[in-house]
Order: C-alpha cells, then sequence, then structure tokens
C-alpha cells in the first residue's frame, strides 16, 4: 500500500522544486529576498558574467550579450557588492534596488562596431508572441571604449546600452526576443527563456 503513495511524492516534491524556479519573479516575497541576498553573499567571489550567467544571452557570433535585470539579480549583485565591503544590506537599499526594475523588463546589451557612436541611432523592440513591444527607454552608448579582441580580430569599439519594455504585456513564464536594429536594419537577436530566470 506503501508503494502507491510513492509516486505521488516524487511527483509532488519535483512540482515544488519546479514551482521555485518556475519564472522571473515581478515581486519577491520575503524567502525569494533572502534568497536572492544569500546568492550574492555566496557567490561573491565570482567574475560579472557567472555571476549573472542565469540571466545573460550570449549571441550567435559569442562575444556579444544581453543580460535581463531583474529584482532579484539586482538584489544579488547589491548584496555580493555589499559582502565584500564586509557590509549588509539594509532595508532602504533594498527597496531601492526593486525600483530599478518596477514595472519594466530592463536589458542591459553589450555590442561591438567600428567607431566610438556605431550604437546611438540603435532601436531595439522586444517580441512576445510574435508581437512587437516598443520600449519606455533606450539609452544608446554614444561613447564606446576601444576593444582589442586579439591578433585574429580587428580591434572594435564596445558599447553598453540599455532597453526598458513594459512588463505589463508578457507572462513571466514565456519567451521573449529582443531585437536591436542598426539603421541599416542588421539585426541583433537574443532570445529569453523567462521561465529559466528568476
Amino acid at each position: 500500500m506503501r508503494h502507491k503513495f510513492v509516486p505521488l511524492w516524487i511527483i509532488g516534491f519535483f512540482f515544488v522544486l519546479c514551482h521555485d524556479a518556475i519564472a522571473i519573479y515581478y515581486n519577491l516575497s520575503d524567502e525569494q529576498i533572502k534568497q536572492a541576498i544569500e546568492y550574492g553573499e555566496k557567490n561573491n567571489n565570482l567574475d560579472y558574467m557567472t555571476f549573472l550567467s542565469e540571466w545573460v544571452v550570449i549571441s550567435q557570433e559569442g562575444y556579444e550579450w544581453a543580460a535581463l535585470n531583474t529584482k532579484f539579480n539586482l538584489l544579488a549583485y547589491e548584496a555580493k557588492q555589499a559582502s565584500l565591503s564586509a557590509r549588509k544590506l539594509t532595508e532602504a537599499q533594498i527597496y531601492h534596488s526593486f525600483l530599478k526594475t518596477e514595472d519594466i523588463l530592463s536589458f542591459h546589451v553589450v555590442l561591438y562596431g567600428n567607431s566610438p557612436d556605431f550604437s546611438k541611432d540603435y532601436h531595439a523592440v522586444l517580441l512576445y508572441k510574435n508581437k512587437p513591444i516598443q520600449p519606455v527607454n533606450e539609452q544608446n552608448d554614444t561613447h564606446a571604449r576601444l576593444a582589442n579582441f586579439g591578433i585574429r580580430l580587428a580591434a572594435g569599439y564596445r558599447a553598453t546600452c540599455r532597453y526598458d519594455f513594459p512588463d505589463y504585456y508578457v507572462e513571466p513564464d514565456e519567451e521573449v526576443i529582443l531585437i536591436i536594429l542598426s539603421p541599416l536594419n542588421k539585426e541583433r537577436r537574443f532570445v529569453f527563456h523567462l521561465k529559466e530566470m528568476r
């Protein structure tokens, strides 16, 4: 008789594990705030890209990338920085980190081009269920820094841009595609599976 309940127990346990990481969190519970702070403190020795790997999508070329800023990872990053200074986050700092992504999906994008202002006229759009969402904020980098790729590739410029979109159109467990368009309509696409992110 006991064996009949084992599969149900396993399914239930699996559901609980999956439920905790089912989608990005638009709002954090007290437990999720605790998890974010623990993640930041525990991983304070990781480099930026490794620390944010859950939220980063790398282009097909392998060198341009985009990161989704969520309440979870912003709080985790604040906790990481605080722990490196042997500090604990205050409630005011926790609240302030939430304001950065209130009602938006915010993306930081690193792009490469051939002049310091190559990205100044770029435009971003977010595709959700094949429908475009226009940004509420675009911050294109007009002073890209010189970057050297090594012997095999010519030197170029590295631009860091930010694009914010309203989140009320998007279910937190769906897929979105961030598309960056150059004035010549060259596309850079970054596919985000929100259900795999916190």
